[in-house]
């Protein structure tokens, strides 16, 4: 025996890994948990966790064995190099021998000024901190010759703000290889606020995972013989297929010929489907689950140059799409036609892509005409000379009757284009290279590539001028002047860059997105303006190995250190000027003594970086009741949302609601499981109970027995109080006789016999097999699937988990020393004897109209509940000690996930469903959230994006809030909403999407609200939640308040109240004598018994209101000045 965890390394053999003996080894830190899959190949599920979850393992180990080539990391470039390496493949080589210039410092986050002034190459100055990043990745810098010989040895090439020249080149060479051994080409170009990517992935590449969602299943309730055969299913949520996906059928009886087949859904509806011909098929019985079958994408890439002049529906390539399947009937492979239409993001700019087309292809021929070099001055006769390009390629199309030709090529397309085309903003090289980064993993199969070319613009940030057109900023203004913020300035000017030096940031979170959130600020110079310009930081969380794969800012050496404040050193090192301030402070009610009036009041704008919608909501309402703008932004896996939220414009976060959580019926988890998922949760709650709850009733029963068992009596009679006694009242009685490790080996067994054989046995007594309901219909069918009993093998791998994990979890519930001898407990767990199964005499609670609603308890629970309690009075227990374990998902040496594991899988086996690995349980019984550094990369390039264009607009947004419709008409003020974009992404697809925010939402006078069960009458009618009321009565009393409100609007009041705390209520006579005449601030403080801040001089006050028929009357908040 030991007393004490060991390495991880050393533990169970027949689960553990042995990483020095493995073949392609790459380094591993120390302390890492290694996992071996497929062709003995490491993945450390510690770093990866929450890509994994997203990713799997499949993707993981092609990706780790992905050879990848960079060439130019100015900005793009080095982005991609940086979500790709987070991510994990084999190598990635730097090609970059430019010279450093002092603007690059602006818009690459690794190269400092003391790299400008040695003259380092690109590559050389970022080469370190790359390679701090991953220390799994081989990562290189190559300053020799970009030949054949060299090119051959990598899997995908990647070239970003390459001259279209070189392009060509590259494309060609990559080809060429190709004959021989096939290697993606991917290039990205930025052109100041717009941009373009190319994807290559060569002939015959198959997407093996369109969408990366996970397969959808459903239980088979019957199907009908016929022609068009109906399959009629059960399912929750309702039909879980479209038309035209593949299914397979499992388990179906009778009809057996359908089974292992697989079937196109023809018709879908609701809750039935059609699959063709049933009609030569036996009848069917019962049973039998179907399950969709991804198809197998084929996509024929066609090279670069043919694509920038033919971008869509080429020619000599299939049209119509078809599918075949495998002789093992396992595969569908369907063929994908060339792309038809490029992506279209914004539906209110549809045909922008086409015009980026021509402009962008008009100045690659421009760049080639002139030495490779692109335009370093916007003057006319440049601007002309690219826009006859245009329109010529245009007309050209157009004549070859192209479908993505343009009417008319836009002349101010091409200047926007030509103007900034040199230019590099941090933002908009966070999105594009987070999007480049994604597709070069695409390659590996998993999710649907862009296909071929794509197209994006931001030129919404330029687009609008202080009196509302088109900004024409003077020469002078944007000339650049040898700084690191030339990039900012030759786009948005000189006072646009003093605008950002001085702003006042609050960045709650620095996690992920805040991580980028600072190296964006950092990059475009912000909160360095001295006195003027600051960026708050606040996040109370501390460093764990998994941040590192997405939180680039932090490395190993920093772990257990606060997010907080290693961040804000680190963005404050890379940029000296900038004013930082970290805190390790929680926002939320109870720090309003830290984040107070002076503080929200002094910010210009909140960024928010949160996992959590509590902390979403409270940070919202400090931003509507203090009018600042709030850019909200969340990831999950490939899937991104942006949200802006601007003062009277827009609405709050709190306007909109995301749907509730699924949540799984109770009687599902507990009797009729059908989805691994419900068997990892009822694994957890098994762990939660018999680890943390009854442990602290032990301590709690252990500190007053009279007290706990009064305590007990009151609550009644339920089966979880039952259950709870139960444990409390068997440990204390075994704990107080033997205390010693065979004692937990014992419980353990114990638990077994009880969850996985005794309570199998007890369900199928007292629902058997051929069970029918009242109807004739058979109990056991659709998903409610019949359990079976399970031996107690102890040569199996997950009953040997399980007893290992569980008799060392009860060891160090009990404080007993725990043991890593696996024979040892595996011998013991052998030897103990365990009383037969005896049926015991239950109620069945069931209502068949709805079975999901049945509850099973024992006859005589009542009577047990009273025996248990007298009982415990009795039992001596003065040596007893317990020590409650709260579950933790992240470290891997505590057992806890491997609880789950061993736990869930076990349950899986019971009710025949699919098992899952180590991996699936951690993400479902930790509620993991699947994240990516790359859609992390791109969702804060997309606000900070949004946020340059509120610090441009800002001015006119303030007059456009104040203007009165009248005036807005007068002055032909644009709709300034169009300009801002909310955006929804999800790369797997690829899909993005933006759309205006919505105005915030009114309230208005109704003859009928379902809330309120009548009419109701808006004061002002049509106001929002950003309108306040504001009164201001030193030492005011209740009723100077009601009067106020009384004589202003003429309405009476009839609750006042702050917060959650009621301070009037007309119709309680005690709060008409005792509370009328009394200060607000008083009564509020007698009733809270909370102290007001002694800075603070107002309070929220709500008001319930009514007029003189009844009617209920709503109005805003009132802010109360009672100083």
């Amino acid at each position: 025996m030991q007393q004490k965890n060991p390495p991880l390394k050393k533990q169970r053999t027949y689960e553990s890994v042995n990483v020095e003996e493995m073949e392609g080894k790459r380094e591993a830190p120390e302390g890492c948990n290694m996992v071996a899959k497929k062709e003995n190949e490491e993945i450390d599920a510690d770093l990866y966790s929450r890509q994994l979850g997203t990713y799997g393992f499949e993707l993981m180990n092609k990706l780790i064995k992905l050879n990848v080539l960079i060439i130019n990391v100015k900005s793009v470039g080095l982005e991609c190099a940086k979500n790709l390496i987070l991510s994990g493949p084999k190598s990635v080589c730097i090609y970059d021998n430019e010279v450093c210039h002092l603007s690059d410092v602006g818009v690459n986050f690794f190269i400092t000024e003391e790299d400008v002034e040695k003259k380092a190459t690109r590559s050389d100055a970022v080469i370190k901190q790359l390679k701090e990043l991953n220390s799994y990745v081989h990562i290189y810098n190559y300053k020799g010759e970009l030949d054949e010989q060299f090119v051959q040895s990598f899997d995908v090439v990647v070239c970003c703000d390459v001259s279209h020249t070189e392009l060509v080149k590259y494309s060609k060479m990559v080809r060429s290889i190709s004959s021989v051994k096939k290697i993606a080409f991917l290039c990205c170009n930025i052109y100041g606020l717009c941009g373009c990517l190319f994807v290559d992935f060569g002939n015959g590449f198959v997407c093996y995972d369109k969408d990366g969602e996970n397969v959808k299943s459903c239980s088979i309730s019957k199907i009908s013989k016929a022609v068009e055969g109906v399959v009629s299913f059960d399912c929750d949520k309702g039909a879980p297929f479209q038309s035209g996906d593949y299914i397979k059928f499992t388990n179906v009886e009778g009809m057996t010929q359908i089974n292992k087949k697989i079937y196109k859904i023809k018709d879908m509806h609701k809750y039935t489907f059609t699959i063709g011909d049933t009609s030569q098929f036996n009848d069917y019985v019962k049973g039998g689950e179907c399950t969709q079958v991804k198809s197998h994408l084929r996509m024929d890439f066609q090279p670069y140059e043919f694509v920038c002049e033919n971008p869509l529906s080429w020619e000599g390539a299939a049209i119509n799409g078809s599918s075949v399947t495998t002789p093992d009937d396992e595969t569908i492979y369907e063929d994908v036609p060339p792309p038809q239409s490029f992506l279209i993001s914004d539906y209110a700019k549809f045909d922008m892509s086409n015009q980026l087309h021509y402009a962008i292809q008009a100045l690659k021929k421009f760049e080639a005409e002139n030495n490779n070099v692109l335009p370093q001055n916007c003057e006319e006769e440049v601007v002309e000379k690219v826009f006859k390009i245009a329109v010529s390629l245009n007309e050209g199309d157009k004549e070859m009757k192209k479908t993505y030709a343009v009417e008319e090529v836009k002349k101010e397309v091409v200047l926007k284009v030509v103007k900034y085309c040199t230019s590099h903003l941090a933002p908009v090289a966070s999105f594009f290279g987070g999007l480049l980064a994604q597709e070069v993993i695409k390659y590996t199969g998993k999710y649907m590539p862009i296909y071929q070319l794509l197209y994006m613009d931001f030129f919404e940030c330029i687009s609008l001028g202080s009196e509302g057109e088109s900004i024409c900023i003077k020469n002078e203004e944007i000339a650049k002047e040898n700084s690191k913020n030339d990039n900012v300035i030759s786009v948005f000017g000189k006072s646009f860059q003093k605008r950002l030096n001085q702003l006042n940031v609050f960045l709650v979170g620095s996690g992920a997105l805040g991580c980028e959130y600072a190296k964006l600020f950092s990059l475009l110079d912000m909160c360095s303006g001295g006195a003027n310009g600051k960026l708050t930081i606040t996040d109370n969380d501390n460093i764990e190995v998994s941040n590192l794969n997405r939180q680039f800012l932090f490395r190993r050496e920093n772990v257990g250190k606060s997010k907080s404040l290693v961040a804000g050193g680190i963005i404050k090192k890379k940029n000296k000027n900038m004013c930082v301030e970290s805190l390790e402070t929680k926002v939320g009610p109870e720090n309003e003594n830290i984040f107070n009036e002076h503080f929200w009041t002094k910010q210009h704008m909140i960024v928010n970086a949160l996992d959590n919608i509590q902390a979403r909501q409270y940070i919202d309402n400090k931003c509507v009741w203090y009018s600042k703008p709030l850019f909200e932004s969340g990831t999950l896996g490939t899937k991104g949302n942006v949200q802006i939220v601007l003062p009277f414009l827009t609405q709050s976060y709190n306007d909109s609601y995301d749907p509730p959580e699924d949540s799984i019926p109770l009687c599902t988890l507990k009797h009729f499981p059908y989805d691994i998922v419900h068997t990892i949760e009822y694994a957890r709650d098994i762990f939660q109970g018999l680890f943390y709850n009854t442990p602290l009733s032990l301590q709690e029963f252990l500190k007053d027995k009279k007290e706990y068992v009064k305590k007990i009596q009151e609550e009644g009679n339920n089966a979880s109080l039952l259950e709870t006694l139960q444990n409390v009242l068997t440990t204390l009685k075994e704990v107080s006789k033997e205390a010693n490790f065979k004692f937990c080996i014992k419980k353990a067994v114990d638990l077994f016999y009880t969850n996985f054989i005794n309570q199998i046995n007890q369900l199928l007594y007292s629902f058997p097999l051929d069970y029918k309901l009242a109807s004739g219909e058979f109990f056991w069918v659709g998903q409610k699937k019949p359990p079976q009993v399970i031996s107690f093998d102890v040569n199996n791998e997950f009953v040997k988990e399980f007893l290992f994990c569980t008799s060392n979890l009860f060891a160090q519930v009990y404080n007993i020393p725990q043991c890593y001898d696996l024979k040892y407990i595996l011998d013991v767990a052998s030897q103990i004897e365990v009383t037969p199964f005896q049926p015991k005499r239950v109620k069945v609670n069931m209502d068949e109209k709805n079975l999901n609603n049945i509850s099973i308890s024992f006859v005589d629970d009542e009577k047990l509940i009273q025996d248990f309690c007298k009982e415990l009075l009795n039992v001596e227990c003065q040596h007893v000690k317990v020590s409650p374990i709260e579950f933790d998902k992240d470290e891997e040496t505590n057992m806890h996930v491997n609880f789950i594991y061993s736990f869930a899988n076990l349950r899986a086996i019971n009710y025949k469903i699919e098992t899952c690995d180590k991996l699936k349980a951690k993400l479902v019984a930790g509620k993991i959230i699947p994240a990516l550094a790359t859609t992390t990369s791109i969702i804060t390039g997309l606000v900070g994006i949004e946020l340059l264009k509120y610090v441009n607009y800002c001015d006119y947004l303030q007059m456009y809030v104040k203007a009165t419709e009248e005036e807005k008409k007068k002055k032909e003020m644009k709709d300034v909403l169009s300009y801002f974009k909310n955006a929804f992404i999800n790369t797997a697809l690829p899909l993005i999407l933006f759309s205006e925010p919505m105005p915030p939402i009114k309230v208005c006078d109704k003859d009928y609200d379902e809330l309120m069960k009548g009419p109701i009458k808006a004061i002002p009618n049509g106001f929002t939640s950003w309108d306040k009321i504001q009164i201001h009565i030193v030492n005011g009393t209740i009723k100077d308040l009601i009067d106020h409100i009384s004589d202003k609007f003429n309405i009476e009041v009839n609750l006042i109240s702050v917060g959650n705390a009621c301070l009037y209520n007309c119709y309680l006579p005690a709060h008409n004598k005792e509370r009328l005449n009394k200060p607000i601030h008083q009564i509020y403080q007698e009733i809270t018994k909370q102290k007001l801040p002694d800075d603070k001089n107002y309070i929220v006050v709500e008001a319930s209101c009514s007029d003189q028929d009844l009617v209920d009357v709503l109005i805003p908040s009132i802010k109360f000045i009672y100083k």
